[in-house]
């Protein structure tokens, strides 16, 4: 008996979808703004030279 379908097939279909999915979802205005290149200044951005913590959180010294 004759199989229905290849596994091959299968996943060349897999990757073409897979390839057509990361193409939308790189190429959208979200994945844009969260990476930082929509024109507006992320958490990244505005970290603080002079902070203790990579976060930007102040020293436990400067705190009010």
């Amino acid at each position: 008996m004759e199989r229905a379908y290849s596994r091959t097939r299968i996943l060349v279909t897999l990757g073409i979808i897979l390839t057509l999915i990361m193409a939308d979802h790189l190429r959208s205005p979200t994945f844009a703004f969260n990476s930082g290149q929509g024109n507006v200044e992320t958490a990244l951005m505005q970290r603080d030279e002079t902070a203790c913590a990579p976060c930007g959180a102040p020293c436990p010294s400067t705190r009010d």
